[in-house]
């Protein structure tokens, strides 16, 4: 749409899309007083009040000074843990040895310090046992408690 003319209802134009959560091509669907009100979007078909181009409109707040400090608080507690956990997943996996890991399954059951392979959060190690049928496992950035030993009537 040249820049002189004027958007009018059918035209395509940018607009922030709340579904997509980006900036998208929408087809104008209503205008009211002279200017866009409701659009279409065309990626997801979703129809909304139009929200303005992002480009060269947007912006951002900077933190109070005390936003800042909690901002720097929780990036501080964060971080020594992530490495501290990385640490102790290096030692685990330099103590398991060259053995294949176990696949990840709920119904069998596993030992403290036991190699496993989990399909959405990759080879971790058995950190301890916490219940009948849990344990906790530690993967390289998280810590996770996982189902065990949970065998079916039929089993």
């Amino acid at each position: 749409m040249p820049l002189w003319k004027s958007p009018s209802v059918g035209d395509e134009i940018d607009s922030r899309c709340p579904r997509c959560k980006e900036e998208t091509i929408h087809r104008v669907v209503a205008m009211m007083t002279g200017s866009v009100h409701l659009v279409i979007c065309t990626r997801c078909n979703s129809q909304h009040r139009h929200r303005g181009s992002l480009r060269g409109s947007k912006k951002v707040a900077w933190p109070t000074e005390r936003q800042a400090k909690v901002l720097l608080k929780y990036r501080a507690a964060k971080e020594p843990k992530s490495q501290a956990l990385l640490q102790e997943w290096q030692t685990m996996k330099e103590s398991a040895g060259e053995g294949e890991p176990a696949t990840y399954d709920q119904r069998h059951a596993y030992v403290e310090g036991q190699a496993v392979r989990h399909p959405v959060f990759g080879l971790g190690f058995v950190r301890r046992l916490t219940g009948p049928k849990k344990m906790e496992v530690l993967f390289p950035d998280q810590v996770k408690v996982l189902v065990t030993d949970r065998r079916g009537s039929g089993d």
